[in-house]
């Protein structure tokens, strides 16, 4: 039973290696993913801000501010996973239009697609707000999500506390009051009953006799027992007397 055990062990440890060894990959993969395709859109987004009329300065903030919000969006999705289905879509879609405006302007960018200077300037004036915006939204749900989920944990960990707390407080009798346990009983008495002790034996009360009738104070009855007894003193007393007549006349 122990070597199966051991068994077991080793096999749920191998497959905990293997499913941190596949997530630690799929993340460092998708890292480089990220920073490929950052390095790759930086000077075509660069170049388009530039285009837009906006400092050299300034320009350089736009890749990032891109992929900043990527990541967010990307971080969304992931811990939304569990939320509303509104909230996982919103995640998606966020995620969705970004990975689509980036990959549009890349693709304009790259066929050397040239837009009006007016609609450029207003466009990309108006994106830092847009990306801060859906941002902004996507923390405000994560946020609002792992505040319900510690709710629920600590909803649960106060009912897994009191749950014992009650059954003990209804098994446990009140201090000072005792509970007697059954005993074991051997019907044989020439087994030694050990750790059980013996029966206690309660010496039976005696009953008490019925009281008679003759025996209340102040009734015929005592009368009537008394009679009696004078009645045979008086007889022995004359016989006596009697006796001692005769024995003065015979001598």
């Amino acid at each position: 039973m122990s070597e199966q055990s051991a068994a077991r062990q080793r096999q749920a440890d191998s497959r905990n290696r293997l499913h941190l060894t596949t997530v630690i990959s799929v993340l460092t993969g998708v890292a480089l993913l990220v920073g490929g395709a950052f390095l790759l859109s930086y000077a075509g987004i660069h170049e388009m801000a530039l285009f837009a009329g906006v400092s050299p300065s300034l320009a350089a903030l736009y890749p990032l501010m891109f992929d900043i919000t990527l990541v967010i969006a990307c971080v969304a999705a992931l811990t939304l996973r569990g939320a509303r289905w509104w909230m996982r879509v919103y995640a998606a879609c966020s995620l969705t239009i970004l990975l689509g405006v980036v990959a549009v302007a890349e693709a304009v960018h790259s066929a050397g697609i040239g837009f009006p200077y007016g609609p450029a300037a207003a466009t990309f004036a108006v994106l830092p707000w847009a990306l801060f915006l859906i941002g902004f939204t996507l923390g405000l749900l994560v946020l609002r999500y792992l505040r319900t989920t510690r709710a629920k944990a600590r909803a649960a960990r106060a009912v897994a506390v009191t749950a014992p707390v009650s059954n003990t407080s209804a098994v446990v009798p009140p201090p000072g009051q005792r509970v007697d346990q059954p005993r074991l009983r051997i019907n044989d008495r020439h087994t030694p009953d050990a750790g059980v002790a013996p029966p206690e034996r309660t010496p039976a009360t005696p009953a008490s006799p019925k009281p008679s009738p003759s025996q209340h104070a102040g009734t015929p009855a005592d009368v009537t027992s008394a009679a009696p007894s004078e009645h045979r003193h008086g007889l022995a007393h004359r016989h006596h007397h009697r006796a001692g007549e005769d024995h003065a006349e015979s001598s």
